[in-house]
């Protein structure tokens, strides 16, 4: 069985972090968030990992993960280019895949035991959730333990059971999404090619996800992400420098890292190479690699990697790649893409 990780789309609700790459390789708890879903796949068994790639700057997730020998799998490169839609991914895996694979969205996360989704009987089988604002997502009607109907963002509420991204199917859905027409969207819907496989008459498995998951697709989910994954795996394991200052619970600390005259309060993240300096690092924050905190004080936040901080307070906020935020004296809430320089 194959996992095939989506790793195309645009990441409009994250610009400015998105004009430069692509949304799954922005760092959260230390990882880019494709990674932990890499990971998880992974640490179910699967070992065949097919990554579809869009035309957001690709050869950056070629070069990050490589053959993925490094992860544990093996990787293989499918291009999708122009995003036409999830179901347009979906197919372009079809001469690379098994009779059965597993589908996930890269830029999600969902804590759940795939194990246990490997197995299922039918066409095809999706990971549900209940939320409250299902206009944002494709949505499932389920009755009498079987679903019937499926659409995409409904201008009308007719479910409140969201699909979160994790999905299984068997070579039947190519059949189908041979056949399918744009959506108002202009793009080959999900939902439309399980729809089709219901109209078929073939079954559609389904199961709850009863614990976390997020959609990374705005900066508010990023941060929420980065808390969650700090909150479940970080724990206090310091490998870099500590000089006169205090790790107060669990603070990871990659090699290379200098802590100097500082409070790190956790659970939080400081990357290899970064260091700290007269400054104070709160509860669910996350450092990049090689990055600079200088006479700061930082909350709630993710730092990317090469990001330098001097005499600032932040909260809330994102810093991308080798960006420089300085002289700011009261708590500043930012979202800084790359290569940036602010002076507050």
């Amino acid at each position: 069985m194959e996992a095939v990780i989506l790793h195309g789309g645009q990441g409009t609700r994250l610009r400015p972090l998105t004009h430069t790459g692509p949304k799954q390789l922005i760092k959260v708890a230390g990882k880019p968030v494709s990674q932990w879903v890499l990971e998880q796949i992974r640490d179910a068994g699967i070992k065949h990992v097919i990554i579809v790639l869009g035309d957001n700057i690709p050869t950056k997730v070629t070069e990050y993960y490589g053959d993925g020998s490094r992860f544990g799998v093996e990787i293989t490169y499918v291009y999708q280019g122009k995003a036409r839609g999830l179901a347009d991914a979906v197919y372009k895996v079809k001469d690379v895949v098994s009779d059965k694979f597993l589908v996930y969205l890269g830029d999600n996360i969902v804590s759940y035991d795939l194990r246990r989704f490997m197995e299922f009987n039918g066409s095809a089988s999706i990971l549900l959730a209940k939320v409250e604002n299902p206009n944002r997502f494709g949505v499932a009607v389920v009755e009498n333990g079987k679903v019937v109907k499926l659409v995409e963002k409904p201008k009308e509420p007719i479910s409140d059971l969201a699909l979160v991204g994790v999905y299984a199917f068997t070579k039947d859905v190519f059949d189908v999404i041979e056949g399918l027409k744009p959506s108002w969207r202009g793009e080959l819907e999900i939902t439309d090619a399980l729809q089709g496989l219901i109209n078929r008459g073939k079954d559609v498995n389904y199961e709850i996800v009863e614990g976390w998951w997020k959609d990374t697709g705005t900066p508010k989910d990023i941060l929420d992400a980065n808390a969650f994954l700090l909150d479940k795996y970080a724990e206090k394991r310091v490998e870099g420098e500590i000089e006169n200052s205090t790790l107060d619970g669990r603070v990871i600390v990659e090699k290379g890292a200098v802590i100097k005259n500082s409070v790190i309060r956790g659970p939080a993240y400081i990357g290899k190479g970064s260091k700290v300096i007269n400054s104070y690092v709160g509860s669910f924050t996350s450092v990049g690699d090689n990055c600079e905190i200088i006479e700061s004080e930082i909350e709630y936040s993710v730092l990317l990697d090469n990001v330098k901080v001097k005499g600032v307070a932040l909260m809330d906020s994102i810093i991308g790649n080798n960006s420089i935020v300085e002289k700011g004296k009261r708590w500043q809430k930012l979202i800084i893409g790359e290569n940036s320089s602010v002076i507050l």
